[in-house]
């Protein structure tokens, strides 16, 4: 080996000694360790995987709880798993052409039951975006198609997912500007944080006439196991269409495939 060759060999080893010591090092190490865990792991579980001192452990694992990239279920051993803010991040970084695959069947047979648009919304850091949708087969009626930001304060799909968020985020989400659309169109806060609430009580959020007069949508919350609300799944059309069930017949409809969509989002996240 060459001087040359011998300095830039203690240069590299140097650096990745240094970056191995990092803190950010020690916390994706950590952080690591529990999500290969099939059932949680303990501090000294950790401690071990991550070669560290117990005490410097648990100091690392509280910022995390802190941040809520991990949760503790309050056990004596094997408390620690990944937190709803990891495994968010976790379904907003999977590719949405994957979703889409993954949750078209089940499109396909709710848009032909309602005989028009149904559609998939997720929440991606402050923003409702649609990612799958399918149309009856008997005619093309598309009104939400993949990759739309949808207003958070008229899309029935956007009210569903971001009723069940934080006071945090949803006051980040509603400090920009809201355009009104349509006369009907809410764009008071108070007006619209009750609205909310009123998705939380009933389990179902519309838009009748708000983005755009004559149009209207239903849309009902999928509920993630530990990671809370972050995804939608709705109807869309005309009105006239939409109305023409009663309302608590669609809603009936949209949550019966809840079920199905939230095991179909697990599996692309998990891969």
């Amino acid at each position: 080996m060459s001087m040359r060759q011998e300095r830039q060999f203690v240069a590299n080893k140097s650096a990745k000694t240094a970056v191995e010591a990092s803190p950010l090092e020690r916390y994706f190490r950590a952080l690591e360790a529990v999500a290969i865990s099939a059932n949680g792991a303990s501090v000294s579980e950790i401690a071990q995987s991550c070669n560290l001192p117990l005490g410097t452990a648990h100091r690392l694992l509280q910022n995390l709880l802190r941040a809520g990239l991990l949760a503790n279920n309050g056990g004596r051993r094997k408390d620690y798993q990944l937190g709803e803010r990891m495994l968010r991040l976790l379904h907003a970084g999977t590719d949405a052409s994957r979703l889409a695959i993954a949750v078209q069947p089940v499109l396909d047979h709710l848009a032909n039951q309602f005989d028009d648009t149904c559609y998939l919304a997720r929440l991606v850091g402050t923003q409702v975006v649609s990612v799958a949708w399918a149309a009856p087969s008997g005619g093309l009626r598309g009104h939400v198609v993949p990759g739309h930001i949808l207003a958070p304060h008229v899309a029935a799909s956007a009210k569903a997912i971001l009723a069940f968020q934080s006071d945090g985020l949803i006051d980040r989400v509603l400090s920009a500007p809201l355009p009104r659309l349509t006369s009907e169109t809410k764009v008071d806060r108070d007006e619209i944080n009750r609205e909310y609430a009123a998705v939380r009580r009933r389990k179902y959020a519309t838009c009748w006439n708000e983005m755009e007069i004559g149009f209207g949508a239903i849309a009902v919350p999928i509920p993630i196991a530990d990671a809370g609300v972050i995804y939608s799944v709705g109807t869309a059309g005309f009105i006239d269409r939409v109305k023409r069930r009663p309302v608590a017949q669609s809603v009936a409809m949209l949550q019966e495939a809840v079920e199905q969509l939230g095991r179909a989002l697990r599996e692309p996240s998990a891969k």
